[in-house]
């Protein structure tokens, strides 16, 4: 668990306000202690977690503290735990510190299904990622919609094969001036640069084809 800006919800991008996801965060926590659910709080760093959410800890976890040791508030451990195993600790081990004021030391052991170093995590579970641009949507603009890839596509593909712009215009319910900007800018683009960037992210087959009838 992070800095309470960035927990849970700017992180799933639930909202782009860290303030907000801030507030909403701390909201979240104080509500769930009321249905009786406490909260463990893991940190690399003591001062990475927001004074709002350490407050709310019913127990900090802490690992290897590695070169820059226990933070000035928390040295008092290492009257109770050696120094170079405090900044040394296997990936197992961790310290414990509750609310009302215990110490201990525990080992969580790795799970069987636990992610190995360098493991293709991706190839294990049979997924296979495809690399692209995210498919572009029409989107309503006040009084009109813009041409999406796929409605460009279409344009494109219909135009190609011997439609007019009347009746491109009339299937696609869209002006025929709407119908004439996607034309324009496929053929410039296939010019330039030997291809359409919009017929490409959705695979389509006219994608390196001048818009142009015989």
């Amino acid at each position: 668990m992070r800095e309470a800006s960035n927990f849970l919800y700017s992180r799933l991008k639930v909202t782009d306000d860290q303030i907000q996801a801030k507030t909403q965060t701390i909201y979240m926590l104080r509500e769930a202690r009321h249905c009786g659910l406490p909260l463990g709080l893991d940190s690399v760093r003591f001062f990475a977690i927001d004074i709002d959410v350490s407050r709310l800890s019913d127990f900090m976890f802490l690992k290897s503290q590695g070169l820059f040791g226990l933070t000035h508030d928390l040295k008092w451990l290492y009257s109770m735990f050696n120094a170079y195993i405090v900044r040394s600790m296997p990936p197992q081990n961790y310290l414990v510190l509750t609310k009302q004021g215990g110490i201990g030391i525990g080992e969580f052991a790795e799970v069987p299904w636990h992610k190995k170093e360098r493991e293709n995590i991706l190839r294990a579970v049979g997924i296979h990622v495809e690399y692209g641009e995210p498919v572009e949507t029409g989107e309503y603009r006040g009084v009109y919609k813009t041409v999406g890839d796929k409605e460009h596509a279409e344009i494109i593909r219909s135009y190609i094969e011997g439609g007019s712009m009347a009746k491109i215009a009339e299937e696609l319910d869209r002006s025929t001036a709407t119908k004439h900007q996607p034309i324009t800018e496929h053929n410039k683009a296939v010019t330039r640069s030997n291809f359409c960037p919009l017929c490409r992210r959705i695979h389509s087959e006219y994608g390196t084809t001048l818009a142009e009838r015989d």
